[in-house]
């Protein structure tokens, strides 16, 4: 799951990234660093603690859907056992039961994958966001014109860690959901109650 979050958030934000970023490192007086994505997601701690709960959540989803299958199951090998011994209304009966409840799986199904689906995307947006105040920061503090995403075995093959900022942004992260402002404050204590856990 860590590995989908990694990939997913990283080609997302990628557009944000190529805003402004840190040192003089080229003829033409270009300024930038990067920020190793993988490390990133694992120090900011807000994201950490979203990712492991949408990790258990994604674990009892799967749980459940194992039961209700092996019960599906169950009952269609009971079927085949019976049916022999039954008419013909009661196999029809027997049948149209079993479909009706094989159709119940796959929608729950549907309906758990939708649900893992739309949190992934959530908390994808609210790293790029909370990526974005910190860029703004970095931008400022350091002078940059670009911020690129490293990760290892992408399409960054080498980076002088001269040019790392990876902790400073994690500490600008870390920091502000500490000290969120008023109004997300505000909205967090009437929209997401949640979100205050990590103070």
């Amino acid at each position: 799951m860590k590995k989908v979050f990694t990939a997913a958030v990283g080609l997302s934000i990628m557009a944000s990234c190529s805003q402004p970023a840190a040192v003089e490192n080229t003829d033409d007086g270009i300024r930038l660093a990067y920020v190793r994505i993988d490390s990133l997601q694992s120090q900011y701690e807000y994201f950490e603690e979203l990712a492991l709960e949408l990790i258990e959540e994604e674990k009892v989803l799967i749980e459940d859907l194992q039961r209700r299958q092996q019960t599906l199951q169950e009952n269609i090998a009971l079927y085949q056992q019976e049916a022999p011994k039954m008419n013909a209304r009661q196999r029809e009966a027997n049948e149209a039961d079993l479909v009706r409840v094989q159709q119940q799986y796959l929608q729950v199904e549907q309906a758990a994958q939708a649900q893992l689906m739309k949190k992934q995307q959530d908390l994808t947006k609210m790293m790029r966001e909370d990526m974005d105040e910190a860029i703004a920061v970095l931008k400022h503090e350091l002078n940059l014109d670009f911020i690129l995403l490293y990760e290892e075995g992408g399409q960054i093959i080498y980076a002088n860690t001269d040019y790392d900022i990876t902790e400073r942004m994690v500490n600008i992260l870390n920091e502000s959901r500490e000290t969120p402002s008023e109004e997300e404050a505000t909205e967090t204590s009437k929209e997401a109650p949640h979100r205050m856990s990590t103070k």
